[in-house]
């Protein structure tokens, strides 16, 4: 119905584009020299047509294509951040979440006799939280020639801007599911071994010990930073863009020829700043620890996330390391992990232990969004349903209290319209573009009741290829 809307308003402009161009030339001051009319007359019907109507029917399909098609889509790749709940009861000051913690719960009950006094009033341990916002932006843009193209041989503008979006809200989704996972301070990999050239050998994904594949979140045309392994000295050159990935050789090319010593990080970066800078989300590698202060709180015992490792050295996964760190957090926390997230090489690896029993079953569940679980891990107080996440850091099982996370959503995926019009000009250039928008944190309310198994042998052939 838009688009009929929007052709009916294209034929009323020509036919005003024609009027015009005719008629004032009899409306010319007296005193011109009679003539032909002149050529600029006709600039309304050459292009005043064009631009006005194309933008807004544009705009229009871009809001509608949003609203109509990608809110409604399910995406199997991006499960996690559906699965929190919205951060309520939180003060944001413009630049920080501040919010309530509960770290201990109180004690102070008792039996008392027969006119007797009664226990003492206590309560529980409370701290305060604080959390930055992050903002994560995807840019896009259409080619003037395309699109007119596409209205011309289909008649409609919508598959040109469908498929430039699809792509761009897939890629958007895609970098805000890797944040959930990320340790916050911006790193996307390491350097393996340093070199004086545009072609670098990367080590493990997030920077984390037997993290995966280092070229797995990297794609061509990402404009990133190297650092040092301290994120304080930037190495000279940048931002750098990404020409090539290869995911056999672990290896990326950047435009120009950067020096690097082993064991730099990776980055992603804008024209002026990066993600050391901007930080990133505080995902699941910060959040679920056994240290380190988090959210402004001190990791005390109650603070803390339950941590099973084996100092670097991978091992195989067990029912008894599931069934202990399941145990060992509730014992903590009193509240029973309700989400297993891993890589499917781990899900894998663990259902092989019982083939002959399914331990590892399948479960006829949903969770939130419309998504299917993979399996159900089963033990003595139910089942815990697993997401089998290709974002998720290679060799570690995490096991989640959804309750224990809020989704800090300021603004949530959307595009940028602040002045009403999705898509703007391009300065000079032949084109139109605009950009989609996340004004967001993950906030952990309850550290205690999450745990990470590390440290697992995973199927490294279930990843990324060349």
């Amino acid at each position: 119905m838009r688009e009929h809307y929007g052709t009916l308003k294209r034929v009323l402009m020509l036919v005003t584009a024609c009027a015009l161009a005719f008629v004032v030339p009899h409306l010319h001051a007296a005193g011109h020299a009679a003539g032909p009319p002149r050529w600029e007359y006709f600039i309304p019907f050459i292009v005043g047509a064009v631009t006005p109507i194309t933008m807004t029917e544009l705009n229009n399909l871009a809001k509608d294509y949003f609203t109509n098609v990608y809110v409604q889509l399910v995406n199997p790749e991006t499960a996690l951040k559906s699965q929190f709940a919205k951060l309520e009861n939180a003060q944001f000051t413009g630049r920080i979440w501040i919010f309530g913690v509960k770290t201990m719960i109180g004690g102070g009950s008792a039996n008392a006799g027969a006119n007797k006094t009664l226990p003492k009033a206590r309560a529980g341990q409370y701290a305060q939280g604080q959390a930055g916002v992050v903002r994560t932006y995807t840019r896009m843009a259409l080619d003037g020639l395309a699109i007119e193209v596409t209205k011309k041989q289909q008649g409609s503008y919508r598959p040109a801007l469908a498929e430039v979006m699809s792509d761009r809200l897939q890629q958007h989704d895609l970098e805000v599911n890797r944040q959930m996972f990320c340790g916050g301070l911006g790193v996307v990999s390491t350097v393996l071994t340093g070199a004086a050239s545009a072609t670098q050998t990367l080590g493990v994904d997030y920077g984390v010990a037997n993290g995966g594949l280092g070229t797995r979140h990297l794609y061509i045309g990402d404009d990133v930073e190297f650092y040092d392994p301290t994120l304080v000295t930037k190495r000279a050159g940048g931002p750098f863009t990404i020409s090539a990935v290869d995911h056999v050789a672990v290896t990326i090319v950047v435009n120009t020829s950067v020096t690097t010593t082993t064991a730099d990080v990776v980055v992603r970066a804008t024209a002026d700043t990066d993600n050391t800078i901007a930080l990133e989300a505080n995902g699941l590698l910060v959040s679920v620890k056994d240290s380190g202060t988090f959210e402004t709180i001190v990791a005390t015992g109650p603070w803390k996330s339950v941590r099973l490792h084996n100092s670097g050295t991978l091992r195989d996964i067990s029912d008894s390391l599931v069934m202990q760190a399941i145990e060992q957090t509730r014992a903590r926390s009193r509240i029973t992990p309700d989400l297993a997230v891993t890589r499917p090489g781990i899900i894998l690896k663990y259902s092989e232990i019982f083939l002959p029993l399914r331990r590892l079953d399948g479960q006829d569940v949903q969770l939130k969004g419309g998504y299917k679980p993979l399996a159900a891990l089963v033990h003595a107080g139910g089942t815990i349903p697993v997401i089998g996440d290709l974002d998720a850091p290679n060799s570690r099982l995490f096991l989640l209290s959804t309750g224990a996370f809020r989704l800090a959503d300021i603004v949530g995926t959307d595009w940028a319209d602040m002045d009403g019009a999705v898509f703007d000009r391009v300065v000079d250039k032949d084109s139109i573009e605009g950009y989609i928008r996340k004004y967001w944190q993950l906030i952990t309310v309850q550290r205690n009741a999450n745990a990470v198994i590390e440290d697992l042998f995973d199927i490294g052939a279930i990843d990324k290829a060349a």
